[in-house]
């Protein structure tokens, strides 16, 4: 399950199916354990066949705030969701949560003892104060 010359390994149904479950923890970004920042970087890589731009704060354990507006310049904004975009949900002005627009519905891993879960996407708009769709600027 690797990526070969730029190339996707996997179809978003099944790398969904491999994912779900899966648990959520800190910085992590594999197939066995990922916080919310790692899936979107494990789907663009394996489904998509493209590496995102990482900047350092990420690995050196920046809060997500920081992370955030570190990488938001990589990315569009959006009035809709759009089939393999983000969404970042905001509490108050804060974003604290980033996930994907897979299959029309939102693939995420969500905080401590939480896994990878596939949620309508409504569902994610009642539990954040706000939510923004984005795409990748390279897409």
């Amino acid at each position: 399950m690797t990526q070969l010359n730029g190339q996707a390994s996997l179809t978003a149904d099944a790398f969904t199916r491999l994912m779900i479950g899966v648990p959520w923890v800190n910085r992590a970004c594999t197939f066995n354990a990922c916080d919310c920042w790692g899936l979107v970087v494990l789907y663009y890589r394996h489904v998509i066949g493209k590496e995102l731009h990482t900047l350092p704060g990420y690995e050196a354990g920046s809060d997500f705030f920081t992370c955030h507006s570190d990488e938001v310049v990589f990315w569009k904004r959006g009035e809709m969701p759009e089939e393999n975009g983000i969404f970042i949900g905001y509490t108050g002005n804060s974003p604290i949560h980033i996930g994907l627009i897979v299959n029309g519905r939102a693939l995420h891993s969500r905080g401590e003892n939480g896994a990878v879960r596939s949620d309508r996407l409504q569902a994610i708009e009642k539990v954040f104060t706000r939510v923004e769709y984005m795409t990748y600027a390279s897409n």
